[in-house]
């Protein structure tokens, strides 16, 4: 089995996971226990929030009220213990990720050369970049409910009307200039390789400079005169695999390079052993 995610991104979904789950917990249901005056029973169990879940529960079917916030923080904890379980299994060799780095595309050519990264092959990569905004617009479509069900104090008449709208419209705006520009970038560095519009260069990474393993500064080398900058940290439809994080950038290392500007759309590399 293989999934497509990081283990960095693998961490952040569990962790959103995790915080909308305590966020809803203490938005509904602690404050609706709160406002109540109900007190959780925690006779019957070992864990402070399953004793308030049930006692939310409870509240909420004597007063033949809908259960919505229930079932979603029991299927948010159910996502998150199987999240859990991916780790072990990860672990234990029984759950492979497909880790982003840039292992060689193909084999090497008639020049000794191996193809590392090619932007015409390895496809628009900011999907998880792009869909973190669609959070945002989840979030502005369910203002109004929020807002009429208490989770939200309710705000004066004039905010309750136009602050949904405007924060939607600007979820909206914000995820589709994320995608546009990240996108067309991309398409941007293709069309440079396939209509010939790159320039190419081949020679020594002489002046390496990695990127430490805290912070996010530049990496950068030099080939024949002409500098080159990247970073993990920075969007990009080119090259950005950084030597921190599996690069395959070394000092010394013979390279060929496509490039626009200084963006490096292929990576050529001859290993010592070819």
């Amino acid at each position: 089995m293989s999934i497509q995610l990081s283990l960095s991104e693998y961490f952040l979904i569990g962790f959103v996971l995790i915080a909308l789950g305590r966020t809803i917990h203490y938005l509904a249901v602690t404050r609706y226990l709160r406002e109540r005056c109900l007190v959780a029973t925690r006779d019957r169990w070992a864990m402070r929030d399953w004793s308030e879940w049930s006692a939310y529960g409870k509240a909420r079917l004597s007063d033949h009220q809908p259960l919505t916030w229930w079932y979603v923080l029991w299927a948010i904890q159910i996502v998150v213990f199987l999240w859990m379980i991916g780790w072990f299994a990860s672990a234990g060799g029984a759950l492979k990720f497909g880790v982003l780095t840039y292992l060689p595309l193909a084999t090497s050519n008639v020049d000794g050369y191996t193809t590392v990264f090619d932007v015409t092959q390895t496809g628009y990569r900011h999907w998880s970049f792009t869909a973190f905004g669609l959070i945002f617009v989840a979030v502005g479509l369910a203002l109004p409910t929020l807002i009429r069900i208490g989770i939200f104090r309710k705000p004066p008449n004039w905010m309750q009307k136009w602050f949904p709208r405007v924060f939607l419209g600007f979820a909206i705006f914000l995820t589709l200039t994320c995608f546009i520009t990240t996108y067309t970038d991309y398409r941007r560095a293709v069309s440079a390789i396939r209509n010939n519009r790159a320039h190419v260069i081949e020679g020594i990474v002489t002046d390496f400079k990695p990127m430490p393993y805290t912070g996010h500064a530049m990496e950068s080398f030099v080939v024949q005169g002409i500098r080159f900058e990247y970073s993990d940290h920075v969007i990009t439809g080119g090259f950005n695999n950084t030597s921190s994080h599996g690069g395959p950038i070394r000092e010394g290392l013979p390279v060929k390079i496509w490039y626009l500007g200084r963006e490096i759309l292929r990576l050529d590399i001859k290993r010592s052993d070819q």
